[in-house]
């Protein structure tokens, strides 16, 4: 499938499915999945900072709330319309 990344952790390799790309000013940011479901039955995603070096994608934590909160707000909201309902801001 075209919307994957591979990820590495020493030598622990996992697999994930791209949910989003978004860029915000001179920053990019990733929201992916392993398609695990939480204990309510939600799709766990996780969000990071990914830049480019030499063809290489290196992805980390985002540390800043007000981004977090951002990229959450845009998932709650394709989550809604896809679920029929109206995006709230």
């Amino acid at each position: 499938m075209k919307n994957k990344i591979i990820i590495e952790n020493g030598d622990k390799t996992d697999k994930y499915d791209v949910l989003l790309n978004v860029d915000v000013g001179d920053n990019n940011y990733i929201i992916y999945t392993k398609r695990e479901k939480n204990e309510y039955g939600d799709i766990i995603a996780y969000a990071g900072d990914y830049r480019f070096v030499d063809g290489v994608q290196f992805i980390k934590p985002i540390e800043d709330e007000e981004i977090l909160e951002f990229l959450d707000m845009i998932l709650l909201n394709i989550q809604n319309k896809m679920n029929g309902g109206e995006a709230s801001e």
